[in-house]
């Protein structure tokens, strides 16, 4: 995450079978996946290490109002090609495989 706010849960979810993200048989309740990364602009990227939320800098930017709503930033600099539901539904579809193909992760290891 880019803030750090995910790491704990990453962290525990990977490291530690006494986590509350293991059942009883210690097999692992929780999936990882990660959406596709690209490269912000740096006027995009200067406002977003201010502190600023990307939303707002994309909105500032481009001149656009509630855009993270809408297309995402993904979507301006793409030029519609990939909108932020599509930028977010293959990594959506990833981390659901265990629960999709259960038969393959909840076989003895």
């Amino acid at each position: 995450a880019i803030y750090g706010k995910r790491t704990t849960h990453l962290v525990e979810c990977l490291a530690s079978t006494d986590s509350k993200f293991y059942t009883a048989d210690k097999k692992p309740i929780c999936a990882l996946s990660k959406t596709g990364t690209f490269l912000l602009p740096s006027r995009l990227a200067d406002l977003v290490l201010s502190g600023m939320e990307l939303g707002h800098a994309d909105d500032a930017v481009f001149g656009r109002v509630n855009s993270k709503h809408k297309s995402g930033t993904v979507g301006v600099l793409t030029n519609g090609l990939v909108d932020r539901t599509a930028y977010y539904e293959q990594a959506l579809i990833l981390a659901l495989i265990p629960w999709i193909r259960p038969d393959v992760y909840s076989a003895p290891a």
